[in-house]
């Protein structure tokens, strides 16, 4: 099998696996990186959502043949880490909010709010309704009012 270099939550990693796997089996199955959920495997969900070189993706849609010696991926064990910090201002809001019910769906949300929050302090402007509406991870407990005041909040305290 062929072998695929790339870096996960800031250390270089090298699989044997084949090109065709997707990379949410390589992160689970193989490194053993859990935070990235299963939920349908098809790119719907979002629940696997992670970080590919600071955006937000899915690893459930990417093969690992896609991936490079000089991709990062960032999941929700890796987030802290770049905010310099034990927790994320986004983990830090949810905490804050109460949003976790269930919580299967949470890191793939997390990770979705913070991509969210960057790119709109980027554009030098405060987030809206509707870019909250283009979150399209799905929670099945329905905690989306915290999840939206949880990403509010994060993005005023700079997070």
């Amino acid at each position: 099998m062929p072998e695929h270099t790339f870096r996960v939550n800031g250390a270089q990693v090298t699989v044997d696996v084949d090109s065709d796997v997707r990379l949410l089996w390589v992160l689970r199955d193989i490194l053993g990186v859990t935070g990235p959920k299963y939920g349908c495997g098809i790119n719907v969900c979002k629940a696997c959502t992670s970080h590919l070189n600071g955006r937000a993706f899915n690893p459930c849609a990417v093969p690992v043949r896609d991936l490079g010696p000089g991709d990062e991926v960032t999941t929700i064990e890796g987030l802290a880490a770049t905010a310099g910090a034990d927790l994320h201002p986004m983990q830090q809001a949810w905490l804050d909010h109460d949003v976790v019910q269930c919580g299967y769906c949470q890191p793939g949300q997390i990770m979705a709010a913070v991509d969210l929050v960057r790119r709109v302090a980027a554009e030098g402007r405060e987030i809206t309704d509707a870019d909250l509406d283009g979150i399209r991870n799905i929670c099945r407990c329905g905690t989306y009012a915290r999840i939206r005041e949880a990403i509010r909040a994060a993005a005023a305290s700079g997070g």
